[in-house]
């Protein structure tokens, strides 16, 4: 019978992979993922779905929705606003061409950095990455490659003080806070920008003369802006960084709780941006309605972590997992890019691992903040396996197929983010 449910929980697992990968919704698959493991480890499964999953559910929104839909709704602010465009069109200006690939990747980090949701800024950059590839020469086909890099690396989970989940998720389990082992996450995060950053421009001399790297072989998607438009409507650069300067200011130096400084940015950005912004009602509605999905397919995640949590096997499997043949730190960092890889999700396989496992992290005698962030930033390196979210809707807008960009994407987001764990680790150790 054991092996019945250790069987289940593998099977669960392949649901959610094969959800992620055919982009099926993860809040329908996800209970069934849960039934299965009911089903093979001999529990009533309307019990299980209605207890045990539920709570899991209903426990992670209650802790997270509002951070989730405050950070969504500060993020359609600056998109309406056209805040977002005037920060990149500046940064973009300031840099001329030999600069503007750098620039483009530090943009993106910047926007993320602040808070913004990933899915705002791939639409904000798209319209840049079309006049800085063109401007530059750079192969179109790695497109997918450098804005993946930009969003999802060393500004989601590394950077301390970053107002992304993957950097929120830790301090609840752990006690830390958004500035949880600054100089891990600053070391990991130079390392992983200098090393990506020329990677891609050795892609970009190499692939410079190919047929496929002209941009007018592809069929991209999404509406380029009317830049005369916002030019006369968006925000200045300088107004436009104020509500993100004092959000990262009050949450990480004054230590406000998050939900304030989401709120107080909110408000700060409502004021600012006023006379750029069309329908606000609409904005707060489409900035809230945006911050639910998300929040629905992590909590449905997290309910499948509680069942497995309640299994009989699962005291089998937490035995097997923690005594995978890694030692020290990097079982941490091994143990959560696996689970992130698994659910095809950096948030979702963070979130799973820290229910399941981050007081058990906190027992090794490591000290809280050097798991916050080994955790997170293994969160940001299986998860970008082809089936992710956003690598998709990368592909689809640029129309660039898997076989031609997909390995530099593997390469910027997959092994880099890992590599950088070595930096972050060596000089953990160094400090301690």
């Amino acid at each position: 019978m054991i092996w019945l449910g250790i069987l289940g929980v593998i099977a669960c697992f392949a649901v959610l992979i094969f959800a992620a990968y055919k982009k099926i919704s993860m809040v329908f698959m996800a209970p069934v993922a849960a039934i299965i493991i009911a089903v093979t480890n001999g529990l009533d499964v309307a019990e299980v779905l209605s207890g045990v999953y539920s709570e899991g559910m209903v426990g992670f929104i209650k802790a997270w929705f509002l951070v989730i839909a405050l950070g969504s709704l500060f993020g359609q602010l600056y998109n309406d606003s056209g805040a977002a465009w005037r920060i990149g069109a500046t940064l973009v200006s300031w840099a001329g061409p030999k600069w503007a690939l750098t620039m483009y990747i530090l943009l993106g980090g910047l926007l993320v950095y602040g808070g913004i949701n990933i899915i705002v800024v791939i639409f904000v950059l798209l319209p840049f990455a079309l006049v800085v590839f063109e401007k530059t020469g750079t192969p179109w086909y790695l497109y997918p490659a450098a804005t993946v890099f930009s969003l999802t690396t060393f500004s989601m989970t590394m950077l301390p003080g970053n107002l992304q989940l993957q950097n929120i998720i830790p301090t609840q389990t752990l006690g830390t806070s958004l500035m949880a082992a600054p100089v891990e996450g600053i070391a990991a995060a130079v390392f992983i920008f200098i090393v990506g950053t020329a990677y891609l421009m050795y892609e970009a001399n190499k692939g410079r003369d190919l047929p496929e790297a002209d941009i007018r072989n592809y069929e991209i998607q999404g509406n380029t802006p009317n830049y005369e438009e916002l030019d006369g409507t968006a925000p200045s650069f300088v107004v436009s960084l104020i509500p993100m300067v004092i959000t990262l200011v009050l949450i990480n130096i004054f230590q406000v709780n998050i939900i304030y400084g989401l709120i107080i940015g909110c408000v700060i950005a409502c004021v600012l941006f006023r006379n750029s912004i069309p329908d606000m009602w609409t904005t707060f509605s489409e900035g809230f309605n945006k911050g639910i999905y998300p929040t629905m397919i992590i909590a449905s995640v997290v309910g499948v972590g509680r069942v497995v949590g309640a299994t009989p096997v699962f005291e089998l499997l937490r035995t097997n997992i923690i005594n995978i043949p890694v030692s020290g730190i990097s079982k941490i960092a091994a143990m959560t890019t696996i689970v992130a890889g698994i659910t095809g999700s950096a948030s979702g396989g963070l979130t799973m691992v820290m229910e399941l496992f981050g007081q058990e992290f906190l027992t090794w005698g490591y000290s809280p903040e050097i798991v916050h962030r080994v955790a997170a930033i293994a969160s940001g390196g299986l998860d970008t396996l082809p089936w992710n979210g956003t690598v998709v809707m990368l592909f689809a807008l640029s129309g660039v197929e898997y076989r031609k960009g997909y390995k530099m994407v593997a390469v910027e987001s997959v092994i880099l983010p890992l590599l950088s764990l070595i930096p972050a680790i060596l000089v953990h150790y160094l400090l301690y």
